[in-house]
């Protein structure tokens, strides 16, 4: 900016007259300086040698550890058991077919023989009975009846034949079905069922 000296016509003055300021400058800080500690100049400890068996020690612990399976402990108990119920399965299996042979075998002789009696309108008299014997011959059912306890007018009916191992050993069940004076005659014999039809004066097997 041009300076005006006083007593004299305004003039402008020369720039080299013009006094200029510095910007003051605060003095720079002294860098801090880093005294060692009194633990820096220690004296290292002594350390304890260190002995083979805790180099061992060491090593065990540190090294990975394997899974084992364990499984094996519970599985021998339990194939021990699963063996001895199927032996005490096949046990009961063999006493009960053998307790039930035996009380076949008592109730109905051996070859199995069945008696019945039961009015079926063959008779003239109605309150006579007819008596039926059926027979497991090695297999083959044989029905025998007699009207009236009269073996003049005794009657042969054929059943099945039964095939396989003991099937001469199955009893033969007699039952009757139907009408109350001339009822049919059901044989039951081994889980088969065969149905004889009564025509009033004898029987005669379904078609």
């Amino acid at each position: 900016m041009p300076a005006i000296i006083e007593g004299e016509e305004p003039r402008l003055a020369p720039r080299s007259l013009v006094v200029r300021r510095c910007p003051r400058t605060e003095p720079a800080k002294a860098p801090a300086v880093q005294t060692a500690r009194a633990s820096q100049f220690a004296k290292p400890r002594a350390q304890r040698p260190v002995t083979t068996e805790e180099v061992q020690e060491f090593s065990r612990l540190s090294a990975p550890q394997s899974k084992t399976f364990r499984g094996g402990s519970w599985l021998l108990p339990l194939g021990l058991g699963m063996f001895c119920a199927l032996l005490l399965a096949l046990a009961g299996s063999v006493v009960f077919t053998w307790s039930s042979t035996l009380i076949d075998g008592v109730r109905y002789g051996y070859p199995r023989t069945t008696h019945v009696e039961h009015i079926v309108g063959h008779k003239r008299d109605p309150r006579v009975p007819t008596h039926f014997t059926a027979l497991n011959l090695k297999g083959q059912v044989l029905i025998f009846e007699v009207p009236g306890g009269d073996p003049g007018h005794a009657r042969l009916l054929q059943g099945p034949h039964l095939v396989g191992t003991g099937a001469d050993l199955a009893p033969v069940m007699l039952t009757f079905s139907g009408d109350v004076k001339h009822p049919d005659l059901v044989v039951t014999v081994n889980g088969l069922q065969v149905l004889f039809h009564n025509r009033g004066t004898s029987y005669a097997p379904m078609r």
